[in-house]
């Protein structure tokens, strides 16, 4: 099938006709010619019934008229093609023009069949004579009948311009009197369409009387409420309705057509002749906007200050000019726990203090009769009961002639501020007393570093005329040495303190002996006992405790107390050193029979520059920094520090409450960690100080010790010599000019010849962050000015080894 459409107009598989069988010109001209003649005729027949289809649109049956003529078309369109087939055997396409010639044949048979009996109904051309005739002596009859209604409708035109003529001068009339009318009026019929209006109904309501006349009422009066903004039910429809006069409910606005919103009031009445019967309404209303929004204002701005007077953290109240209180806001009654009912009046008075009251009431009393405004302080009552401080002030409100018309009051709770200001006096006395306490600590500072001072210089003095003399010169270093101890272990004090105040101090905690941390405080301590000529006892439990704690701020703590004690003591006391051992804690206890603590010092004795004041005749050395570094060190054990005193030349006896972990008890003392003695090495030490004096001093010391040495006093110059001198261990200052420690010993150690020398940091600087940055720019150890000469020349001896090697 698909083959047939595709090769449709194909030719190429038949012959022509002329080559299909025996045709002779005549005998193929014969039947060419004919079928060319029956093409034509049946081509125009179509032509002739399509002109007379479209000329004449009122024809019956067009339908078929346009069947026949595609019947008749197609039939001819065979003809053709059986003469073109002569020349172009287009067969296929010649059986499909075929085919639809036949189903539209069909098409229009059926089309006949339905057409056929209506065109039977039709009536005949005499049927039609017949009903045109009747038709005729109808009409004639009509104009007859028209003439003679005319002639009526003349009358009764005439009866009805008199009538007119009437009611115009009456309608004219009622026009005028509603024109005169400043309200607004709008008639309506019985079934609610608009009349008239008059002027004043045409300007608020937008629409002309021409265009609102025969309009529903609802359209030209469009009125809504307020707050909702629904549809209000139009009282003119409601007076017809109820035939009684109606008003209109508050709040309403009217919508006009241009979209302009005005409030109104109005009322509507039915409209109702003599016999009473209802024959419309009318509605009567007027413009309020102006008032409405007088009234809409003053009620905003009542409600606006209510809503102001209930926000505000204060409690707040008005009076009338008398002082009669009329009005309390919300905080008012959610403070005091009352009710108006309760407060109006004069019941305010029962939240005041009574013994408070009467002055009140005086000074209330003054302001209503001058007309000042009230101001003052005083308690009143909360709900809770409590009595808190409000400062009341009232001013008064006055009309345009100055007189008073109303009082506002406020309550301003001070309670807090009351608190703050008695804080503030507290901080003020506090720093007051801190300022003092800095003074003398100041005054204590310079005393404490100056008695030192004295014998060390005093000391150098001798010892340029005593030379000679062996014992004294011996003497004399003693002192020195003693004194110098003494200095160091102030500036100790102050670097702890500082640590701890900026949180840079940490434990190093270990597994320590007590009896090790005591011998090694005691040892700490003797030299101010034996001067004092005090006599110490020491008793320690048995077998020894071990703790997990730090041993050198453990034997600080209880270096200190022993100091303290062995401070204020007079000379040849008693001083008790006690170790007791419990289930969870250790107990170690200072006790002397020395001037005893005042019980209203007791309180202060661990606060910073905390002391005992004392005549000068018993004055001791001490910063008053002592006492606060040992509670800040238990503390940070997390242990307590507690103090007992009979009072003054009573004695006293310090308490340390240290936690004893199970572990830590039980456990074994650990190995000995200690080293031979080192054999004594000579090195070569270069000494690195921008102070020369010190350099030199430090050098000579090291030379003692049997090392050789060399010094430089700034960074690049240590540099220089030590690529020449090649030393075994440097001893160098951090803060130097040009080149500073880190510096030169970061460049040390980028040189090949460096990598191998020990790098001793000597400096002022000994926080743990300078510890870790000496570590990071090279640096092996890191001493703190002023060194110990027996730490520094044990420390020659541990490294001398290590240098010699690395040298090697």
């Amino acid at each position: 099938m698909m083959n047939f459409w595709s090769q449709l107009f194909d030719t190429s598989d038949f012959p022509s006709r002329w080559n299909c069988g025996d045709w002779t010109a005549g005998h193929g001209w014969l039947h060419i010619l004919s079928d060319l003649g029956v093409w034509s005729a049946y081509f125009a027949i179509p032509c002739v019934l399509l002109y007379f289809s479209l000329r004449r649109k009122d024809l019956p049956f067009r339908k078929v008229f346009f069947l026949f003529g595609a019947f008749i078309l197609l039939c001819g369109l065979t003809h053709l093609m059986e003469a073109a087939i002569f020349w172009w055997p287009a067969y296929r396409f010649a059986g499909v023009v075929k085919l639809l010639t036949a189903a539209v044949s069909w098409v229009t048979v059926l089309a006949l069949m339905q057409v056929a009996p209506r065109a039977l109904a039709m009536r005949s051309p005499e049927e039609l004579e017949r009903e045109i005739t009747a038709r005729k002596q109808t009409e004639h009859e009509l104009q007859r009948l028209n003439i003679d209604l005319e002639r009526r409708v003349e009358e009764r035109t005439a009866d009805l311009a008199a009538a007119n003529a009437f009611l115009r001068h009456e309608r004219d009339r009622f026009s005028t009197t509603l024109a005169s009318i400043g309200d607004a009026v709008i008639t309506t019929d019985t079934e609610g369409r608009v009349t008239m209006l008059n002027r004043v109904a045409e300007w608020l309501t937008g629409w002309t009387n021409e265009d609102a006349q025969g309009r529903p009422l609802a359209d030209v009066f469009d009125i809504v409420n307020e707050q909702s903004r629904q549809p209000v039910d139009n009282p003119a429809l409601r007076a017809l309705q109820e035939g009684v006069i109606i008003g209109l409910a508050n709040h309403t606005i009217l919508i006009a057509k241009d979209g302009v919103e005005r409030f109104i009031d109005d009322s509507a009445a039915p409209i109702q002749d003599a016999d009473g019967i209802t024959q419309g309404a009318v509605l009567v209303f007027r413009d309020i906007s102006e008032k409405y929004q007088a009234e809409a204002k003053l009620r905003e701005s009542e409600a606006r200050f209510v809503q102001l007077a209930d926000a505000i953290s204060q409690l707040a109240w008005m009076s009338r000019p008398d002082g009669y209180i009329d009005w309390f806001n919300s905080r008012w009654y959610e403070y005091t726990g009352t009710t108006f009912e309760q407060m109006e009046g004069l019941g305010w008075q029962s939240v005041h203090d009574p013994d408070v009251l009467p002055e009140v009431l005086q000074r209330w009393r003054g302001s209503l009769k001058s007309g000042q405004p009230f101001d003052m302080v005083f308690p009143l009552r909360g709900a809770d009961g409590v009595f808190r401080p409000f400062l009341t002030r009232m001013v008064p409100y006055r009309d345009e002639q100055g007189n008073i018309v109303r009082w506002f009051g406020t309550n301003t709770d001070i309670s807090e501020q009351k608190q703050i200001q008695q804080e503030l006096r507290d901080v003020a006395a506090r720093l007051s007393e801190a300022d003092h306490r800095k003074d003398e600590f100041l005054a204590t500072l310079a005393h404490e570093l100056r008695n030192p001072l004295a014998p060390i210089r005093t000391g150098l003095e001798v010892m340029k005329n005593a030379a000679d003399d062996p014992a004294k010169m011996e003497a004399v270093r003693n002192t020195m040495e003693r004194q110098m101890r003494q200095l160091v272990t102030l500036v100790d004090d102050l670097l702890d303190i500082s640590r701890i105040t900026r949180g840079k101090l940490e434990l190093r905690k270990s597994h320590v002996d007590l009896n090790d941390v005591i011998q090694s405080a005691v040892e700490a301590a003797r030299p101010a006992i034996d001067e004092a000529r005090h006599d110490l006892s020491i008793s320690l439990p048995e077998p020894p405790v071990r703790l997990q704690a730090d041993p050198h701020r453990l034997a600080q703590i209880v270096s200190n107390l022993l100091t303290n004690a062995a401070k204020y003591t007079p000379p040849g006391g008693r001083l008790a050193l006690t170790a007791e051992c419990g289930e969870r804690d250790l107990k170690i206890a200072v006790e002397d029979n020395g001037i005893g603590i005042p019980a209203e010092k007791l309180e202060e004795i661990f606060e910073m520059f905390g002391q005992v004041d004392h005549p000068m005749q018993q004055s001791t050395s001490g910063l008053g920094i002592g006492l606060t570094l040992v509670k800040s060190l238990i503390e940070m054990h997390e242990g307590t520090v507690e103090v007992h005193s009979a009072g003054a030349g009573q004695g006293s006896r310090f308490v340390v409450r240290l936690p004893l972990s199970k572990e830590a008890a039980g456990s074994e003392p650990p190995p000995p960690t200690g080293t031979p003695d080192a054999v004594s090495t000579s090195c070569r030490v270069l000494v690195v100080d921008d102070n020369k004096a010190a350099a030199s001093m430090l050098a000579m010391a090291v030379e003692m010790f049997g090392h050789q040495t060399q010094t430089a006093n700034d960074g690049k110059v240590a540099v220089s010599i030590a690529a020449e001198f090649l030393p075994n261990i440097v001893l160098m200052d951090i803060g130097m000019p040009i080149m500073n420690g880190y510096e030169a010993a970061q460049h040390i150690r980028r040189q090949p010849w460096g990598e191998g020398i020990i790098l001793v940091a000597l400096t002022g600087w000994g926080q743990d962050e300078d510890k870790l940055r000496s570590k990071a720019a090279g640096f092996d150890y890191h001493l703190v000015k002023p060194a110990d000469p027996s730490e520094l020349r044990k420390l020659l001896a541990d490294v001398a080894p290590l240098a010699d090697q690395h040298h090697h």
